[in-house]
């Protein structure tokens, strides 16, 4: 009895002893599943980034004019209407010029007469018949009446009212009928020259040094494409009240897209590096100033390794050193990590 007892804990010894290496790696490998950290990853790549300064501003003109009246009268007629384009010199309106008119006609005619006297004056005086006094006199006279004629050709002229920037008529005040008086403030139209626009930008100071006249800007609008734009000028003085410097930004809008008071996003760059090695912004994790990515090696194992940064942008970021070109960061999941963990690639995410 015994030894059947013997023969039988033998044999169960045998099968328990025979299957535990199986189960064992099987446990393991199940382990190694759980313990394996979904991710996602991006590759470090060469690409363009420069440094940047971000603000926004509204687009102003660069010449617009409030034409007003220099003589007074009754508007006759209107030439042209709101959203119209105009060029210098273009006849805007007209004042009724009848009193104008005769009065020309007055001067014109008195000049007529002291210019044959003058002539048959200068006859006589060439026969030294009239004293030069006389004939002095009578120049000055001719004189008088020439710029009379002048003034008064003036006169009619100015019940003409033109234009005297190109543009396009942004505002029409002026309606027929309407009394208008001689160099009034109130403005018959707004004239605007929308083919040049100006941005303008408040430095901080601490940028100074980096802004540079023909610099490159990008601006962009709600609904619009990107525009280019060119520092044209910086203000020699720092406001003390805010401690920033106006800078202004050229627009060219040829093609009429863009409108005075637009909103802007703007974008200054200040430099551009056109084979910078850069990853993802959203790969960074700052501890105590100090910058780091999880790396991926080829055993799918992670490490945490510091990089020095560069110029930024609002997606990515350029490593100076800390990395090489096509290394595997991390992008999502590194709030699970640490260093040596077992990671699952899920996606290779483009940037």
């Amino acid at each position: 009895m015994n030894i059947a007892t013997l023969v039988m804990a033998f044999i169960v010894s045998s099968v328990l002893l025979g299957c535990h290496p199986a189960e064992s790696a099987a446990s393991a490998t199940k382990a190694e599943d759980i313990m394996a950290i979904p991710i996602e990853t991006s590759l470090s790549r060469k690409g363009e980034i420069s440094s940047s300064y971000q603000t926004t501003a509204t687009l102003e003109t660069r010449t617009e004019t409030q034409v007003i009246s220099k003589a007074t009268g009754i508007v006759t007629t209107i030439l042209v209407e709101e959203g119209q384009q105009v060029e210098a010199g273009q006849l805007l309106a007209t004042l009724d010029n009848e009193r104008q008119r005769f009065s020309l006609q007055k001067e014109q005619a008195e000049l007529s007469r002291l210019s044959s006297e003058l002539k048959r004056m200068d006859e006589m005086y060439q026969r030294q018949l009239i004293s030069t006094d006389n004939f002095e006199k009578l120049k000055w006279q001719y004189d008088a009446a020439l710029a009379s004629v002048n003034l008064a050709q003036l006169a009619l002229t100015e019940t003409e009212i033109r234009t005297p920037i190109s543009g396009v008529v942004a505002r029409r005040y002026a309606k027929i009928g309407q009394l208008i008086s001689q160099y009034q403030t109130e403005s018959l139209f707004h004239i605007v020259a929308n083919q040049q626009l100006e941005a303008i930008v408040y430095l901080p100071e601490q940028h100074l040094k980096q802004a540079q006249i023909g610099q490159n800007a990008i601006l962009r609008f709600v609904g619009s494409a990107p525009m280019n734009a060119e520092l044209v000028r910086i203000s020699p003085i720092v406001d003390a009240a805010s401690g920033t410097v106006r800078v202004v930004l050229k627009v060219d809008n040829s093609q009429l897209q863009l409108k005075p008071g637009m909103f802007a996003q703007v974008q200054l760059q200040f430099d551009i590096k056109p084979a910078a090695l850069l990853i993802p912004k959203r790969a960074l994790m700052i501890t105590d100033n100090v910058a780091t990515v999880f790396v991926v090696s080829a055993e799918n194992t992670v490490s945490r390794q510091n990089v020095e940064l560069g110029y930024q942008s609002d997606e990515t970021v350029e490593i100076v050193s800390g990395l090489t070109v096509e290394q595997a960061v991390v992008v999502a999941g590194q709030a699970a990590l640490k260093p040596d963990a077992l990671v699952n690639v899920v996606a290779v995410r483009q940037f």
